[in-house]
């Protein structure tokens, strides 16, 4: 497995998904029902594969991923084989940057915080870069205005 078996509550939203994967792999419904009953190992590889096809999908269309921290917000971006770290950090307890709103106020006024952009070469695949990221606690996002600041700090 390359990444990690999907949590039960994402298997049955993604019910339907799974149903047309069992078809394109050529298990019927009445096959699938004896092997969970008569061969639970094949159903966990079964299921194994399938949470790394939506992981990778998932994956794929990933550009950005972050973490916020009560006092620090950090941001990735991938481009091009690039891997763009945001980190802007402030010293004011009162701000609370895990709050939408908060964050919108640093991203609006740089020069009160403590701002860095790192670029890095990506060497292993952009995939697997970013499983490690939310592995950690990244989550995605696709805020424009990161990007936005990104762009024009690097």
């Amino acid at each position: 497995m390359k990444y990690t078996r999907l949590q039960l509550q994402d298997l049955k939203d993604l019910e339907k998904e799974f149903v047309e994967f069992l078809v394109l792999n050529g298990i019927p419904a009445e096959d699938w029902e004896k092997m969970k009953k008569n061969d639970v190992e094949k159903v966990e590889g079964i299921i194994d594969q399938f949470s790394d096809v939506i992981w990778e999908s998932v994956l794929r269309k990933t550009e950005m991923v972050e973490l916020r921290r009560k006092d620090t917000l950090t941001v990735c971006r991938v481009v091009e084989g690039e891997l763009s770290t945001l980190v802007i950090k402030t010293y004011d307890g009162d701000i609370d940057l895990t709050q939408a709103n908060e964050v919108e106020n640093a991203l609006s006024d740089l020069e009160n915080y403590e701002v860095n952009v790192r670029v890095d070469k990506i060497t292993k695949p952009v995939t697997e870069q970013l499983f490690e990221l939310l592995q950690i606690g990244f989550y995605i996002t696709k805020n424009e205005k990161y990007k936005e600041v990104i762009d024009k700090l690097k």
